[in-house]
């Protein structure tokens, strides 16, 4: 599977809220660049992903995390 920190961030990358992402990057690396990059990264993936494009992609997360041999 998949790294646990690694998981997270896409938890919060997937998930509905940009301010939550953000927070999450913050614990990594706390800069106004970074952190502006984050947001604008977010928002774009929000603008662009359909709840269907997000719900495939959590599939896939859930199939690479279950399978021992990943």
């Amino acid at each position: 599977g998949l790294c646990p920190a690694l998981n997270e961030d896409l938890k919060h990358f997937l998930g509905p809220s940009v301010s939550d992402y953000v927070k999450f990057v913050k614990r990594y690396k706390n800069d106004p660049v970074t952190l502006k990059n984050a947001e604008n990264l977010k928002k774009c993936v929000d603008n662009k992903l359909t709840e269907e494009d997000k719900k495939n992609v959590k599939s896939l997360l859930e199939k690479i995390n279950s399978d021992p041999l990943c």
